[in-house]
């Protein structure tokens, strides 16, 4: 009963102080010029102060600290434990890197070594995943390597998945607010004290902050708010894991955290496919595409509050049901998952075709497909030519296997007495039953190489042309002419003495 009572006490003071101390924060920031200015990917159109993660921060700390100090059988004590030391140190220090983030700007190397850092500190200061748990079966004891690995990249992924959410107003205080409920219930199970009540105080400081960032906001949290509630979600959920790995193992903050986890996961992937930069911003995450569809602000934040109760809701119902038959639980949200993605289209960015073209090329480069290593043995045979016949003979070898119907090899006087070749213009065409080859065709691909080795040096030009009615290109086509190309101008050079 006492620590229901303890719970509630840290939530009302929680809420209390953000309701209390967030006017302030947003007076402060405006007078130092803390804002969030409108750009390119920003939604909101005016500026807005920013930091109120400080609000957060004063309000997790005054819950947490006056509900221990409260706590019988010395829960004062629990200060002093080195855990513990470790946790308040992290808080401080990850909430410190975002507020500079937020007041001067970071580069994004330097946030991620940072967050590092921070959760080494944590890890080493024993909040570890010492037990690797799925749900209602025993689970497997990890070294200490792995768990300090396992522990600073859960840390560093819920750090950074708050911070991706935290685009709308009212999001990602919104999402930790439900999150935390969520946790709450199920450390109730279990006799932790410290990880309910910073589960208590976590949710009261997002409620009491949700009064100043609900849309239309009139403060953010900024990247110290986001970092702070990152930080503190994963090391509670560590800490909860390590009393009772059986009501809270990591697989249920992870289908609580599914939106901003699924959102973390697939912006690095999307990213990657579309050849952008890891750590650009961009307008392609979940709230975004959701924006893209029609939906207003408002709206869109409540769809994610539903999917993040009802992730909640499986997460209980996983823990909770006692039978075998508990892991079916899990099948209706994942679906329910896979047609979301599918719906806001990141399925574009895996489908089938698209990942074998990125194989197929990826093959082709590296020389390991056959046709590649077919057109490598002619370059080698064009490589090998002794005069300029044979040199003519190999190229139309290869100009053939690359499916063109004509080629040209024009040179100047000067150059055909140099190569001792019998004109001025060489001529390649493909056998064509019913008529000769007409320049003048529609649906004709034509391609003028100049074989050039540099400015003063300039042998010909090389004229290939491809009917497209009797066959497509191939993907591959455009590569194999420039190495076609580069291939005759080394030649060139050897035949006339460079």
């Amino acid at each position: 009963m006492q620590m229901i009572s303890l719970a509630f006490m840290a939530f009302l003071i929680a809420t209390g102080v953000a309701l209390l101390f967030t006017p302030l924060v947003i007076r402060w920031a405006s007078r130092q010029g803390i804002f969030d200015h409108p750009s390119s990917r920003r939604v909101h159109v005016k500026s807005i102060p920013r930091a109120g993660g400080v609000a957060l921060l004063v309000a997790f700390l005054a819950a947490y600290s006056i509900s221990i100090a409260f706590a019988e059988d010395g829960g004062s004590s629990l200060f002093l434990q080195k855990e513990q030391l470790c946790f308040f140190l992290g808080a401080l220090l990850i909430f410190g890197v975002g507020l500079w983030d937020d007041i001067k700007g970071l580069s994004p190397w330097i946030k991620l070594i940072a967050q590092i850092f921070v959760a080494l500190l944590v890890g080493i200061g024993g909040n570890n995943v010492e037990l690797l748990s799925v749900g209602l079966y025993e689970g497997v004891f990890l070294s200490s390597g792995i768990s300090l690995f396992i522990t600073v990249f859960w840390i560093v992924l819920l750090i950074n998945a708050i911070n991706l959410i935290d685009g709308l107003d009212g999001l990602a205080a919104g999402v930790c607010l439900f999150v935390s409920f969520t946790l709450l219930v199920l450390c109730f199970s279990s006799d932790n004290l410290t990880v309910i009540l910073g589960f208590s105080a976590l949710a009261g400081a997002c409620l009491g902050f949700l009064r100043y960032n609900f849309n239309p906001a009139t403060v953010f949290m900024g990247d110290c708010g986001s970092y702070l509630l990152g930080y503190l979600l994963a090391v509670l959920t560590i800490q909860g894991a390590m009393k009772s790995h059986a009501t809270v193992a990591l697989l249920i903050p992870i289908i609580a955290l599914g939106v901003p986890l699924l959102d973390t996961l697939l912006a690095p992937v999307r990213r990657f496919v579309l050849g952008k930069k890891m750590f650009l911003a961009d307008q392609s995450h979940i709230h975004h595409l959701l924006l893209k569809l029609g939906y207003s602000q408002r709206k869109v934040v409540v769809i994610i509050y539903g999917v993040t109760v009802a992730l909640g809701v499986v997460a209980l119902a996983f823990v909770f049901v006692k039978d075998q038959l508990s892991a079916y639980v899990l099948v209706i949200p994942g679906v329910m998952v896979f047609l979301g993605v599918r719906k806001l289209g990141y399925l574009e960015y895996i489908a089938a075709d698209k990942v074998l073209g990125w194989l197929r090329d990826i093959t082709d480069e590296a020389g390991l497909s056959n046709e590649r290593r077919s057109f490598l043995n002619l370059q080698m045979q064009i490589m090998k030519s002794g005069n300029m016949e044979e040199l003519w003979h190999n190229v139309t070898l290869a100009i053939e296997k690359l499916d063109f119907d004509l080629a040209e090899l024009h040179f100047d006087k000067e150059n055909a007495q140099l190569f001792g070749s019998g004109g001025n213009v060489m001529t390649w065409q493909r056998v064509r039953s019913e008529k000769e080859f007409d320049f003048n065709e529609h649906c004709q691909f034509k391609l003028e190489m100049p074989l050039m080795q540099d400015q003063d040096t300039n042998y010909g030009i090389l004229w290939l042309i491809k009917d497209l009615k009797r066959s497509n290109m191939s993907h591959y086509t455009l590569r194999r002419v420039e190495h076609l190309r580069r291939t005759t101008i080394g030649v060139l050079n050897r035949f006339a003495g460079k």
